[in-house]
């Protein structure tokens, strides 16, 4: 058995039998361009009782041999967990510097043995973390002319617009110690600068960037150390700070708003997952975030999904976009910005995002489907998916269920992606940009009435009209289930059933539909015809536009169906990976808990590696947690700690800024976007949970945190919808201006200010609702 590994050449395989701090200096050697001291590193397994085993002694007696007798060098502690995201273990080894070559083998036993010592015990017992055995690095030792400590966010609010740091003179353990006052300094992460010592400023470029190479690379803030010798820099070590870890794995500690300085908001992902997500659902949107080169982009504080504002607009200033324009792009999508508040902007690696959209344009594995089987494909999704679903109740083994995901659904997932994105040829844009064009040519009226009925019966619109169809004898009960029945409110959660798992849930949907004489295709019809009747006059007014108001229009419903399209038919696929998470929770005895796991813990489970579910009833104690709090605030920037959150009697559902007063919102109306066009007067009823649709009663207006589509099932019903999420491109915002109903969205404070029963004017064009009455 081999136990001593060139730092350089670590096999991926045993890293973590490395420890933490072997671990980060082979992966930043492997995969970054800087100055690393070399070394190797001794295997945990190599020890017994804090001493090298005779077979280890013996390899480092050969490695020993190696050495450079005219070098010094340094022996430090790889405990396993150290440095790690948890725990740093910072100062609880021995470390020995300055070692000549014969004393290097006294030296590991040393380190070894300081496993054992009453210190690292303590800390332990402190951090509930148990004894995982301690690997050893032997490293060339750098006599520094300086040496320090970067942090490429603030430990304490996780800013990370500058690199802080401090150094002394000379080796760095006077800085761990406290022997010698740092000198402190800071570096511009965005733009470069420099403020600190004259001393330090030739070197300061470089630190820069090896410190955002290494921030980019890990994904995470860093804590990095770092000397200066004669005019080169070296990277000594790496690990993350520890007061920013945004996921704690073990036990499903989730907050985003811990790992930096963010601007996040549920507008639009908000309406999607309108609960706490399990832990296979957030383990696949973290898939999705780096699919798309976008960290933290579907962002997360106790299992509510939020939109990393900050992770967009900084991508867009990467490439020389002020952070004015780069919001005014977005702001269609994400809401508005609570007064006095900017966004923040982080550092962004742009040349990865590049290599990144350069593989998802020109994959190097290409699906081998024609064009012609692509289109034939994405038309028979839905019998495709059936057809999976089937096969994979029929798997009988662990290993048969692993071969299935490698030889049948990740081939199908791959072409699924491939032919989607064939058939769409469309971009998103006109959906940020026309109603801003219009408004500018024929005023906000005019941009309403177009934008409004042009888009015909969408995805998202098809579980209530054909609803009506069922009910009429047009449809039968098994095309709408097979159609319809993967829809619902929660549709985007792996955990939560899915309405075609039982056929029965069609007839409370009838029966409700019955007790109410309000036809949404009527509604649709109506609005069809106020569109084309707004075109005509458009046309009339502006006769050179004409042309070019068809091709924007064009483009513009092409944009919708294909953004609702690609939602219906990403609803299917996690139907069959739901399905797929359940087979492996029969075949591995933990049933509905396969949902407290992430997928590669699922797929490594398949394989025989069981250490995942010993973490499952500590994700299921954090889950049930996430589960009692209300809906935080919807729009959330900097730190924010849900706890303080809920014993602040003064707390804001709207919003929170870090750092500012609660305060109490007086607000006596409410205002949001104009979402879609009218004014009607009539009674409030607030509803915060799909699950008591049934109490809401024919003409009152709707006011809710947010829709989706398992809400349009009672849209029949309303006179008019106030959400407290949204925008102008929201779900609740676009079906309302295809069905004429009075809408206002993203006003933040609707459902706290609003109560049932209150009498209030709901304006769609100015995104006003003003209180008539009170409820008595």
């Amino acid at each position: 058995m081999k136990y001593i590994f060139d730092l350089r050449s670590i096999p991926s395989s045993l890293l973590e039998k490395c420890g933490g701090k072997a671990s980060s200096l082979s992966l930043m050697m492997q995969n970054l361009k800087m100055n690393i001291p070399s070394g190797y590193v001794i295997t945990a397994d190599a020890f017994r009782g804090g001493r090298i085993t005779d077979e280890a002694n013996a390899e480092l007696g050969a490695v020993i041999a190696k050495l450079d007798r005219l070098k010094t060098y340094a022996v430090r502690s790889s405990a396993i967990g150290e440095d790690g995201a948890g725990n740093s273990f910072a100062g609880q080894y021995e470390t020995l510097t300055d070692l000549m070559v014969p004393g290097i083998r006294d030296a590991v036993n040393t380190v070894a043995a300081s496993a054992e010592n009453a210190r690292v015990e303590n800390y332990r017992l402190q951090n509930d973390i148990a004894s995982e055995g301690i690997g050893v690095v032997i490293q060339e030792f750098v006599k520094a002319d300086f040496a320090g400590v970067i942090f490429t966010s603030d430990v304490m609010t996780g800013r990370d617009d500058y690199i802080i740091g401090n150094y002394v003179h000379g080796e760095g353990e006077k800085l761990v110690s406290g022997t010698e006052n740092a000198e402190v300094f800071k570096i511009g992460a965005l733009e470069y600068s420099y403020e600190g010592g004259a001393e330090l400023e030739p070197f300061a470029k470089t630190l820069r960037k090896y410190s955002l190479a290494i921030r980019f690379f890990y994904g995470v803030p860093m804590d990095i150390e770092w000397c200066v010798k004669g005019r080169r820099v070296y990277i000594l070590q790496a690990r993350p700070i520890t007061t920013l870890t945004r996921l704690y794995t073990r036990n499903y500690d989730v907050n985003g708003t811990r790992s930096g300085s963010k601007f996040l908001t549920k507008t639009n992902v908000g309406e999607i997952f309108m609960k706490p997500v399990s832990p296979m659902t957030f383990s696949v949107l973290e898939k999705i975030n780096e699919f798309l080169g976008l960290p933290d982009w579907l962002d997360n504080i106790c299992g509510q999904a939020y939109m990393n504002v900050s992770v967009m607009c900084s991508l867009m200033v990467s490439f020389g976009r002020s952070r004015e324009k780069a919001y005014e792009t977005v702001k269609d999508l994400v809401g508005g910005i609570p007064e006095g508040c900017e966004i923040p902007v982080s550092p962004f690696d742009k040349m990865a995002f590049r290599k990144n959209l350069l593989h998802l344009l020109f994959p190097k594995e290409k699906s081998k489907l024609t064009k012609k089987q692509k289109h034939e494909m994405v038309a028979n999704l839905h019998i495709i998916s059936e057809e999976l679903i089937g096969r994979i109740k029929t798997i009988g083994s662990n290993a048969e269920l692993m071969e299935f995901w490698d030889e049948v659904l990740q081939p199908k997932l791959n072409d699924g992606l491939a032919s989607i994105l064939a058939e769409s040829g469309t971009s998103l844009v006109p959906l940020f940009s026309l109603r801003k064009k219009i408004s500018e040519i024929a005023g906000e009226d005019m941009a309403n009435r177009l934008l409004g009925g042009s888009l015909g019966i969408i995805e998202c619109m098809k579980p209530t009209l054909l609803l009506e169809d069922v009910a009429s004898g047009k449809m039968t009960r098994e095309d709408y289930i097979r159609e319809c029945g993967h829809r619902s409110a929660d549709e985007m959660e792996l955990m939560a059933p899915r309405p075609y798992e039982d056929p029965s849930f069609i007839d409370a949907l009838l029966k409700d539909r019955a007790a109410n004489a309000a036809s949404l295709r009527a509604m649709q019809e109506r609005q069809k015809t106020s569109y084309e009747e707004a075109l005509a006059e458009f046309k009339e007014k502006y006769p050179s536009r004409r042309k070019w108001i068809d091709k924007e229009i064009g483009k513009f419903i092409r944009a919708n169906a294909f953004r609702e399209d690609i939602r219906s038919k990403g609803v299917r696929i996690f139907c069959v990976f739901r399905q797929y998470c359940l087979k492996a929770g029969e075949l591995n005895g933990i049933g509905e808990d396969i949902f407290m796991l992430g997928y590669k813990e699922m797929f490594a489970l398949l394989k025989g590696d069981k250490t995942a579910v010993s973490y499952i009833p500590a994700r299921k104690e954090t889950f049930a947690g996430y589960l009692s709090y209300p809906g935080f605030p919807g729009v959330i920037i900097g730190r924010f700690d849900p706890d303080k959150w809920m014993a602040d009697p003064a707390r804001r559902y709207d919003y929170y800024v870090s750092g500012r007063p609660s305060g109490t919102d007086s607000t006596a109306d409410v205002k949001g976007f104009a979402g879609a066009a009218g004014i009607v007067t009539g009674k409030v009823r607030v509803i915060n949970d799909v699950s008591r649709i049934g109490e809401l009663n024919e003409g009152e207006i709707l006011v809710t945190r947010a829709t989706n589509i398992g809400w349009t099932v009672a849209f029949h019903k309303v006179s008019a919808i106030v959400t407290d999420i949204g925008a102008p491109l929201s779900h609740a915002a676009i079906v309302a201006r295809e069905f004429g109903i009075p809408a206002v969205v993203g006003c933040s404070n609707a459902t706290t200010v609003l109560k049932t029963g209150d009498v209030v004017t709901v304006d769609g064009e100015k995104g006003t609702v003003t209180i008539v009455s009170r409820a008595g």
